[in-house]
């Protein structure tokens, strides 16, 4: 018969049930709610651009061809930088640089 507190006695067990507990708070649910709920606030000025779009376009006398060009970009920015952050996952963070330098040289001439 094996003992609760026996398995936080020498030989690894400790860490094993560290191991455990932190997978028990990152899958759970309460840890989903707080992680959805503060991707919401950090995400919403992508959603409320058109409550400040007519500020921009007064402020920095834009027309309405460059406000649609600032609007996808901040549509762009929050769907790549997803992208490369799983690509930084797998990577070392020179190979997400690498990218986005060659996209800094490249991303102009295809625009022009």
């Amino acid at each position: 018969m094996k003992m609760v507190g026996a398995e936080f006695r020498g030989g690894g067990g400790g860490w094993r049930a560290m191991k455990s507990f932190g997978l028990h708070v990152l899958l759970g649910r309460w840890f989903m709610a707080f992680a959805s709920l503060l991707i919401m606030s950090v995400s919403g000025s992508t959603y409320i651009f058109s409550v400040y779009s007519n500020d921009i376009k007064s402020t920095l006398g834009y027309d309405q061809t460059s406000l649609n060009l600032v609007s996808l970009f901040i549509d762009l920015g929050s769907n790549v930088g997803v992208l490369s952050g799983l690509i930084n996952e797998i990577t070392p963070p020179w190979v997400v640089l690498l990218i986005g330098a060659m996209e800094l040289v490249w991303l102009p001439h295809y625009m022009a």
